[in-house]
């Protein structure tokens, strides 16, 4: 187990005050995002440990699911594989459910869940996000609210991973989407997600060590 994992949260820290703060006792949708070291998943696991919100832990992949302790988006959403058009006439309220085809059970988790947390965002397609919102609005019965009313907790370095697509798929999201990242999703048009960046790392004690991690990340390397 990492070092990460056995590190409680530090509560002294204002910025994971503040997001314990806005998941704990509001329902507006969160981005937590810092470089490596800083307590992002030290803080999901807190937040699945102690908040009495029915929830789900999502991820992209069946590995950063087992690390988050969760399910892979695809298989909690049935997500097809191929590219989701916005303009996809499978996926219009009309024909939704004869193309998912989610049972009762999938459909009453959908409706009671009130926090979805997805881990390693940077991964996640902005269609996928888009889809998401389309699912939530359709099956909760609420088409006014971004994802159906359901907050949401996104956490994730964008410096990290990005979405990963073959070119011909990423040809036909390209009219659609100016960027395959997950804050390009037509949601977030108008709808005002926060954000709050992790600074304080953790990990490392080293702060010449820091700096030249910080500058590997943002490709911002001297000679020296």
């Amino acid at each position: 187990m990492s070092k990460e994992a056995l590190t409680p949260v530090d509560l002294n820290n204002k910025q994971l005050q503040d997001a314990l703060q806005i998941i704990q006792y509001t329902r507006r949708s969160l981005f937590l995002t810092g470089k490596a070291g800083t307590g992002k998943s030290t803080f999901l696991r807190h937040i699945a440990k102690i908040t009495k919100k029915k929830h789900v832990i999502l991820a992209p992949t069946g590995i950063a699911a087992i690390n988050a302790g969760g399910s892979t988006l695809h298989s909690f959403f049935k997500l097809p594989f191929h590219p989701l058009l916005p303009d996809d006439i499978r996926y219009t309220p009309r024909h939704i459910r004869e193309s998912l085809k989610y049972n009762a059970e999938k459909i009453k988790l959908l409706q009671e869940v009130e926090l979805i947390i997805i881990d390693e965002i940077s991964m996640v397609r902005a269609d996928i996000i888009d889809f998401i919102d389309k699912v939530l609005r359709i099956y909760c019965r609420n088409m006014r609210e971004p994802f159906g009313g359901k907050q949401l907790l996104l956490v994730g370095d964008i410096y990290q991973l990005e979405p990963v697509l073959k070119e011909e798929d990423r040809q036909l999201l390209r009219p659609y989407y100016p960027s395959l990242f997950f804050f390009d999703a037509h949601v977030f048009r108008d709808f005002q997600l926060i954000s709050i960046e992790l600074t304080h790392v953790y990990r490392q004690n080293d702060p010449l060590f820091i700096n030249i991690l910080d500058h590997i990340r943002t490709n911002h390397v001297s000679q020296d």
